[in-house]
């Protein structure tokens, strides 16, 4: 957590390498091919809130969690159509239920003794039926050190207990790296 709040105090979100202005290309092709334009999402994990705001825009009901408040108060003050929250995952104190959950960039930071408890949590946190759009480093992405990487087969692995793995396809992360990193995008409802 320490880790987390001395980034957000000391860097500018816009220097940050998952740093990306517009939503994300697959969540937003994902809600068009599903036809999804309203509902409740948590954005978890938000940093520089930016796919929360993207999702506001859209007219959606949003609230986005981090665990650094610096990173919570600054997007707070930037994007006033988000409800931010400090928030741990693997612990959270969030009670609201969701129709989506979005997490671009959070499970893949996770120690593997916090994945139980992360899907605890977020099995919680969705509405019967619901989404979680997830997206990871991929196994195939060959940059040295950063989060852990997966392949389908691990994420099924590890999801397939309370979601269903509806869709996992190969992509990238969108942000201030190049080339871009690559991705795993997953789509999986809670059972």
């Amino acid at each position: 957590m320490e880790r987390w709040e001395s980034l957000y105090q000391t860097e500018e979100f816009e220097g940050l390498p998952w740093y990306s202005r517009e939503l994300d290309k697959d969540l937003s092709q994902e809600l068009e091919a599903r036809g999804i334009r309203s509902g409740t999402f948590l954005d978890i994990g938000t940093g520089p809130g930016t796919q929360a705001a993207a999702l506001a825009s859209l007219g959606f009901s949003v609230t986005a969690t981090d665990i650094s408040v610096t990173a919570a108060q600054k997007a707070a003050k930037l994007y006033q159509k988000v409800s931010f929250i400090r928030d741990n995952i693997t612990k959270t104190a969030v009670s609201k239920k969701f129709d989506f959950i979005f997490d671009r960039g959070c499970f893949h930071t996770l120690d593997s003794r916090d994945y139980s408890s992360y899907l605890e949590s977020v099995s919680k946190l969705l509405k019967p039926d619901g989404l979680l759009f997830l997206k990871t480093f991929t196994h195939k992405e060959r940059m040295e050190g950063g989060p852990h990487k997966f392949s389908p087969e691990q994420i099924r692995g590890i999801f397939s207990n309370k979601f269903s793995v509806l869709e996992i396809r190969e992509s990238e992360f969108q942000g201030v790296l190049k080339p871009n990193p690559k991705a795993l995008f997953c789509v999986l409802e809670k059972k």
